[in-house]
């Protein structure tokens, strides 16, 4: 079995996490060979000897460009390599020129591009204008493929209800957690360097206006005045320029810069630390698919207050503390309380790390290679 595993657009963070953990579990049997193409500093690290990374000549950086190639090139790629698979999980394939022995797999993991609430935040432009082309290449791609994997179940009951006759085979294998994650298994026994010392409300994610932190400084200016607190709040995450140079001029109006500190892209080797000696976990995205973060959050044993939007409940369930991230009031009002009333914050966490202790990469991964293989086959 032949496959090959378009990997280009995993730039971030989340794409990159998925792409690495279902490189790594690729079965190791004669009959598999894995073709990756995979953005340049891309590190293909603890992979099976089955796994072959293709080499592209071309700068494919500028996503028009990559689009571009991928319609021109991916075709005859796959079938120099006489790969019987294209698998996508990035979700777009190419219009044309593919063989048509060839079956394809994408799998659906962004949700912006389909939120049009989400997508009028973003002034005319370039970024509205990607997203409008995306909607509708994820759109032809998802009609076309042989399967959809959805990461969740919120998410393919939004694109069955918005794409009218989508008749295409899917199956729901969401992402998985690495182990290292786990407070109960890895607890850390030093706070992250990237931290600051005393208390601190962690938030991570990238810092952009549907993430919601311009609402999450604001939200955090009332609970200091309110209650006095000296903790801090740290935003870790790469920007969105446009939005992050809003957010820090919102932090300034607030009277706030002496107590919110913005990391940028931090390794996710640090992240286990950084989550686990918080005082409390903050996810306020308006839109998700599988929030990689909030699950990696609910691994760390710390209390978490978590926006009600969908996906988020279908993965927390009972185990977190909800509010409305664009209800600043409400949002106040749960961040005091888990504040002046810890105990039942506290109880949740460990359930939370109890309801996804069976998560892990090596299942998720194993699912889907084995539905790849069930495509091949049948």
């Amino acid at each position: 079995m032949r496959i090959l595993v378009n990997g280009l657009s995993a730039r971030l963070g989340g794409g990159q996490t998925y792409l690495r953990n279902l490189l790594r579990h690729v079965p190791h049997d004669d009959d598999w060979r894995v073709f990756v193409l995979a953005p340049e500093g891309f590190e293909l690290t603890s992979i099976p000897d089955n796994v072959e990374r293709c080499q592209i000549l071309v700068n494919l950086e500028n996503p028009f460009r990559r689009a571009l190639w991928e319609h021109l090139n991916l075709g005859e790629l796959a079938n120099d390599l006489n790969a019987d698979l294209l698998f996508s999980p990035g979700g777009l394939l190419p219009v044309a020129n593919l063989p048509r022995k060839l079956k394809t797999v994408v799998t659906f993991q962004n949700m912006l591009p389909f939120d049009h609430k989400q997508r009028r935040r973003y002034p005319l432009g370039y970024r509205r204008f990607r997203d409008w082309l995306l909607e509708r290449g994820l759109t032809m791609a998802m009609r076309r493929a042989d399967l959809i994997i959805f990461i969740s179940t919120f998410a393919r009951e939004f694109i069955e209800s918005r794409l009218d006759r989508l008749d295409t085979r899917s199956v729901v294998i969401p992402h998985g957690i690495d182990a290292h994650l786990f407070a109960g298994k890895y607890r850390a026994s030093s706070c992250s360097k990237s931290a600051p010392k005393g208390e601190y409300f962690l938030y991570v994610s990238f810092i952009d206006s549907y993430k919601s932190q311009i609402e999450v400084v604001r939200a955090f200016a009332r609970v200091r005045e309110q209650t006095g607190t000296e903790a801090m709040l740290v935003l870790a995450g790469a920007e969105y320029g446009p939005y992050g140079d809003s957010l820090r001029r919102e932090i300034i109006s607030l009277g706030i810069d002496d107590a919110v500190q913005l990391t940028g892209n931090l390794p996710h080797s640090e992240l286990p630390a950084l989550y686990q000696h918080a005082r409390l976990n903050l996810f306020a995205s308006c839109t998700e698919n599988c929030p990689n973060i909030l699950l990696e959050m609910m691994a760390s044993g710390r209390p978490a207050l978590v926006s009600n939007r969908g996906p988020m409940p279908e993965f927390g369930g009972s185990t977190v503390t909800y509010f409305d991230p664009e209800d600043i009031d409400q949002f106040v009002g749960c961040w005091i309380d888990l504040l002046e009333n810890p105990a039942p914050g506290e109880r949740l966490a460990a359930r939370a790390v109890k309801r996804i202790s069976t998560m892990g990469w090596k299942y998720a991964a194993e699912t889907t290679w084995g539905s790849l293989e069930a495509v091949v086959k049948s």
